[in-house]
């Protein structure tokens, strides 16, 4: 669900104001203006939106796996033992990022998948 949400928020053009654009209309000119240290070839912008667009990514590929893992009492008991601490490392990672540079509902949603991924294990393992 994060994933797909950060999809809608994140804009696609300077024009286009969405939830993770800048407040400061200044602030999103420049960024459209100033390319990177690394290469001329992309700017702050181009940067922040494939920065964004990419981490939903992983999110979504996060979440279609978990559900391809969890389909079946079987298959969860098949792939879980290799999937769901793996799974429990993501998930406390995104927690760790999100205390430390994002907001609330990140923090939230992070906590909540790291909790029932640890459950899950615990779970796996007393099975």
């Amino acid at each position: 669900m994060l994933g797909t949400a950060h999809v809608f928020a994140t804009p696609r053009t300077t024009a286009r104001v969405r939830g993770l654009s800048p407040r400061d209309p200044q602030l999103t000119e420049a960024m459209a203006r100033t390319p990177l240290r690394r290469t001329r070839r992309t700017d702050m912008w181009k940067a922040w939106v494939g920065f964004n667009l990419s981490h939903s990514l992983g999110l979504l590929l996060l979440g279609v796996v978990v559900v391809l893992v969890g389909q079946s009492e079987a298959q969860f008991l098949q792939g879980g033992r290799t999937f769901v601490p793996l799974a429990l490392a993501v998930s406390a990672a995104y927690l760790a990022l999100a205390v430390k540079y994002w907001f609330r509902t990140p923090i939230a949603g992070c906590a909540i998948g790291a909790v029932l991924f640890l459950a899950s294990w615990v779970l796996l393992l007393l099975a």
